[in-house]
């Protein structure tokens, strides 16, 4: 099991950051052959053909890969140096920026968030949301994924040299309330399972 600590680190951000520059070649090893197809394909036929799409928390460019594959224009975004280069080994063009400071306004036709949500403390949650809102045109769609559970946590894992990572866990009340606080009608909520981790998947659309 993962060893807990407290929160004692106050920009848990950063702390992210920080962890995914120095574990991003291990996470890509570990991530890049786990294709979240019947996701997104899901997520793909809810779009405009060539639609734009914002890939929020891009880490090493899998996804972004796999839906630049399908004709889409694709905007990715992540903030560690480590995971953008090694999306750009797979041909993916990353844009480093904190989504908690877009500014963009009815640019994207849909947001694919694989975790991103997990690595902002719960205070920045709504702010982040409201930056989706507003980067999503007239009934754009977005996915998120999160692990389902209580709190915060830093946590660290073996299989990543017990480098700390911070982790806000939802349940799925606590994640609909966000989601339809913040204007966004839900449409779908899977319980999922991967190799013991329970996840909460969503894709709801802009009112």
């Amino acid at each position: 099991m993962p060893k807990k600590k407290e929160l004692d680190i106050k920009d848990q951000i950063k702390l992210a950051v920080e962890t995914y520059n120095k574990i991003a070649h291990l996470y890509k090893e570990k991530k890049e052959d786990k294709i979240m197809q019947f996701q997104l394909a899901k997520f793909v036929s809810m779009l405009p053909k060539k639609g734009k799409v914002m890939d929020a928390g891009s880490g090493c460019g899998r996804d972004s890969a796999y839906l630049k594959e399908d004709n889409l224009e694709v905007i990715s975004i992540d903030l560690s140096d480590g995971m953008i280069n090694e999306a750009k080994k797979l041909g993916v063009e990353t844009k480093k920026e904190d989504l908690l400071k877009i500014k963009n306004k009815e640019e994207f036709d849909g947001i694919w968030c694989m975790a991103t949500l997990a690595d902002v403390p719960k205070k920045d949650a709504s702010k982040l949301i409201k930056n989706f809102y507003n980067s999503l045109k007239e009934k754009g769609v977005i996915y998120l994924a999160v692990k389902e559970g209580d709190g915060e946590n830093i946590i660290e894992k073996k299989e990543y040299n017990n480098h700390p990572r911070f982790y806000a866990l939802y349940k799925e009340e606590e994640l609909r309330n966000l989601l339809e606080e913040n204007k966004f009608s839900i449409i779908e909520i899977i319980h999922g399972n991967d190799e013991g981790t329970k996840w909460l998947e969503v894709f709801a659309i802009k009112k």
